[in-house]
């Protein structure tokens, strides 16, 4: 193994850790009322979308605990492979990547939510939409204004 693919194997290892601890710290971070801070390290990938597996697991991990169980951890899965693999060469502004993944996480969370506890579609859509394209929006700016040297000069 070369020492460019051990490298990224541990950004992409950094990166999904980094969404696991921010999500598992924030107490509002599942259910139909949610704010996941650790939705600001979506900028990343869209920027590098080589750290796209990364988030992608940390994303599966850190919905093990959910009360929603398995239908949680491949809603997870399916918001961000579609997101990073799909809404990253549809759309080249990074804002846009991030209205499209607020608004299909509202349409993800809001069937799984729908399909294991009954809530109502709607409203929980609302919800978790419009707070996941705030944060997600709020990350990228954080990335192209913060962090985008540091990805730049640290990942290929």
């Amino acid at each position: 193994m070369t020492n460019k693919k051990l490298r990224l194997i541990l950004q992409n290892t950094v990166l999904g850790a980094l969404y696991v601890a921010l999500t598992y710290i924030n107490p509002i971070s599942s259910g139909i009322l949610q704010l996941r801070i650790s939705t600001l390290l979506m900028g990343v990938p869209f920027l590098k979308p080589q750290l796209a597996p990364g988030l992608i697991l940390g994303v599966m991990i850190a919905n093990i605990p959910s009360p929603f169980g398995w239908l949680d951890i491949l809603g997870g899965f399916l918001i961000q492979t579609v997101s990073l693999y799909v809404f990253n060469r549809l759309f080249k502004s990074n804002y846009v990547k991030a209205l499209a993944y607020g608004l299909w996480c509202g349409v993800v969370v809001s069937s799984v939510i729908m399909l294991a506890a009954g809530a109502p579609f709607w409203p929980t859509f609302l919800s978790v939409a419009l707070s996941n394209i705030l944060v997600a929006c709020l990350g990228v700016f954080l990335v192209d204004k913060y962090l985008k040297p540091i990805l730049d000069r640290y990942v290929d």
